[in-house]
């Protein structure tokens, strides 16, 4: 037969998961930054915070899903960007049954569809670490399953660094998830005459040693990030180690 339209599916947008090793150690930044590098480069940029905890009304300063959603200057509604929001700074388990509702994973899924169907890039943070509980059943790696995504891991430079790091490495590994990158984030200033400028040194050389994936980073420290100011986050987004991972995130789309 002749002249019927293709049949094949669209091609599905590049994309990733950003993850962390902790709570704080700067997944917000990262990937809000990474969603200004996008846009600089001309991509239509999605992003989505499936679960957030502490934010809402009255509670001070911009949520993460709105930090994410300037820096992406994505125009979708928030019940797609973030389909859970909760008040008490707490587990997103913990917060969901303080607050007297049920998660559902297959939600998130849907509203990440209908992210994907609009935005040819998307990028999705999680809460917390890896393990964190979701719903009785689902923590974020089940998430990260369904949504069939590679992970960007953010992890912290300081003295605990490599142990937190390669633990959640070897969480991804055990199910098959494919990791991007690992970003190593400065959660303070950089004291260069100091025994920092070993123990960094050695955590960024231990950790290309041992876990077979890019290592990007450290990122740098700057106090406009402290409180995501734009101005912090438009810096930050023309960092190498940030244009490196849009590189990687382009070669990885499927």
């Amino acid at each position: 037969m002749t002249g019927l339209p293709s049949s094949s599916p669209p091609r599905p947008p590049r994309g990733c998961f950003v993850t962390g090793t902790d709570t704080g150690v700067g997944k917000t930044v990262v990937t809000a930054a990474l969603a200004v590098c996008l846009r600089r480069r001309g991509l239509s940029v999605g992003v989505m915070k499936p679960v957030e905890t502490g934010c809402g009304a009255g509670l001070p300063g911009p949520s993460d899903a709105d930090r994410l959603r300037a820096g992406a200057a994505c125009d979708a509604p928030m019940d797609l960007l973030s389909p859970y929001r909760f008040a008490a700074p707490l587990a997103p388990l913990a917060a969901a049954r303080q607050a007297g509702v049920v998660v559902s994973v297959d939600r998130i899924v849907q509203a990440y569809r209908r992210l994907a169907a609009r935005y040819p890039a998307i990028l999705v943070e999680g809460a917390g670490g890896l393990l964190v509980p979701l719903t009785d059943r689902d923590d974020v790696r089940d998430l990260i399953e369904r949504l069939a995504l590679p992970v960007v891991l953010v992890g912290r430079c300081a003295l605990g660094g490599v142990n937190h790091a390669l633990l959640t490495i070897e969480a991804l590994r055990a199910r098959g998830i494919p990791l991007l990158a690992l970003v190593l984030n400065r959660q303070a200033p950089y004291r260069a005459a100091s025994d920092e400028a070993v123990q960094l040194a050695s955590t960024v050389e231990l950790l290309k040693e041992r876990n077979g994936v890019p290592v990007i980073g450290p990122l740098p420290y700057l106090d406009s990030l402290a409180v995501m100011e734009r101005e912090g986050v438009s810096e930050l987004s023309r960092d190498p180690g940030i244009e490196a991972l849009a590189d990687l995130l382009n070669r990885a789309r499927p």
